[in-house]
């Protein structure tokens, strides 16, 4: 079974872009994916320079913060953040911004770094509001896409399972001994906790005990001894 273990949310705070890096050096992370509006962003872009055999993809956003592009008149407001929920989202969200504000994003860091994949963050490239957008845009970049299931080389089923009260080692012992999958996405968000964290997330206090399990190198033997292959969306055929 091959597994990415991607860290979404890189870019969002400092201490979440350490703990990538981190996890990524000392124990079983082997991608993340990078948000493009954040206050932190060229921190992160500089890390993966730093680092790069980690895999980068774009960690497309419309859900927080503000849109790269100051032209939106449906999905932002007049104080220029994004204006929708994942709960908020339905058919009158003009597609045709999103679109564009996620290629502005896109090509922002592409123009940094040889991205690997999309996701985005709240998943919401997944909401049946907002179909085909990140096929487009998957076919633009020529780059696979996390999804709900898996359609190489384009899609892989992601398992968002890794999160709250699932985050502990014997959840990703569990999925790296049933080998359920042929290919599948782990999804994590890593972080060092801290007040602007706070400040900005629900997800907090899980975050760090996510860092220890991750960057704890017994775990990348264990999956070495189970023929667990750990790879990046760069690997995929």
């Amino acid at each position: 079974m091959k597994v990415i273990v991607n860290a979404d949310d890189f870019g969002l705070t400092q201490g979440g872009n350490k703990a990538i890096i981190e996890s990524y050096q000392n124990g079983i992370l082997t991608s993340t994916t990078l948000m493009a509006n954040t206050k932190f962003t060229q921190e992160a872009i500089q890390l993966a320079k730093e680092n790069p055999g980690l895999g980068v993809g774009v960690h497309m956003v419309l859900t927080t913060q503000g849109p790269l592009l100051d032209t939106h008149k449906n999905i932002a407001n007049k104080d220029g953040k994004f204006c929708w929920t994942i709960n908020s989202l339905d058919e009158t969200i003009d597609k045709e911004e999103v679109y564009r504000e996620w290629d502005a994003q896109i090509a922002s860091i592409a123009k940094e770094l040889d991205i690997t994949h999309l996701d985005s963050h709240h998943h919401v490239h997944l909401h049946p509001a907002l179909d085909g957008i990140v096929q487009r845009l998957s076919e633009k970049y020529k780059v696979p896409f996390r999804s709900e299931r898996t359609l190489l080389p384009n899609e892989v089923e992601v398992n968002p399972k890794f999160y709250k009260q699932g985050v502990t080692e014997a959840f990703i012992l569990e999925l790296f001994e049933e080998k359920a999958y042929d290919v599948v996405d782990l999804m994590t968000h890593p972080a060092y906790v801290d007040e602007y964290l706070r400040s900005i997330s629900s997800y907090t206090e899980e975050r760090f005990t996510e860092l220890q399990i991750l960057s704890d190198p017994k775990l990348r033997e264990k999956a070495e001894s189970l023929g667990i292959e750990l790879i990046s969306y760069r690997d995929i055929a």
